[in-house]
């Protein structure tokens, strides 16, 4: 039994290696640092360089079916109705402020404070939010698109810009909107 044990272990390896005699391959060689290392990455294929396109003809600037002294009548309404919001907005803001510094005790008053606190700022929202399409609408007529829809470019009603100056959609367009499907 103790010839048995005495008997030289062979490893997997060393026995397949001594049954059939194949050529080593070689082993990577690891990255160079440096330069070196981008000489020896491999060159990658140059991309084809497409020719350039033709610059697409310039979009014809929007003309405004209005006049010049329809325009000017717009843009005076437009003037107008920027300084009443912007003064009411003010006075919104201020009278806002001041019912917030009121010492009151009284837990009806404090609601009712606080209802009317809430209600100019939102009238204040709406307010800005006119503001803002107020001065797109100037923006607008100084680029010549005024009185045009926004969307369609078609011509705009013009009983709904007197009602409505700074209408930006036709109405088709508007009720697309309202209705969520613009």
């Amino acid at each position: 039994m103790k010839a048995a044990t005495n008997k030289k272990k062979t490893s997997p390896r060393t026995v397949g290696a001594s049954r059939t005699a194949s050529p080593k391959t070689p082993r990577p060689v690891p990255p160079a640092r440096g330069a070196a290392r981008a000489a020896a990455k491999p060159l990658k294929a140059a991309k084809a360089v497409a020719a350039p396109r033709p610059a697409a003809p310039p979009k014809p600037r929007p003309v405004s079916p209005l006049n010049s002294k329809q325009l000017e009548t717009y843009r005076r309404l437009l003037a107008e109705r920027k300084k009443a919001l912007a003064e009411a907005y003010n006075k919104n803001k201020t009278y806002g402020r001041l019912t917030e510094d009121e010492g009151t005790q009284d837990l009806a008053d404090k609601a009712s404070s606080a209802y009317t606190k809430e209600f100019l700022y939102s009238l204040s929202n709406t307010d800005r939010e006119v503001l803002q399409k107020v001065d797109e609408s100037i923006v607008r007529l100084d680029t010549g698109a005024f009185g045009l829809c926004v969307e369609c470019q078609a011509e705009i009603n013009r009983k709904r810009l007197e009602a409505v100056p700074w209408a930006s959609h036709c109405i088709t367009c508007q009720e697309k909107i309202e209705k969520g499907l613009l």
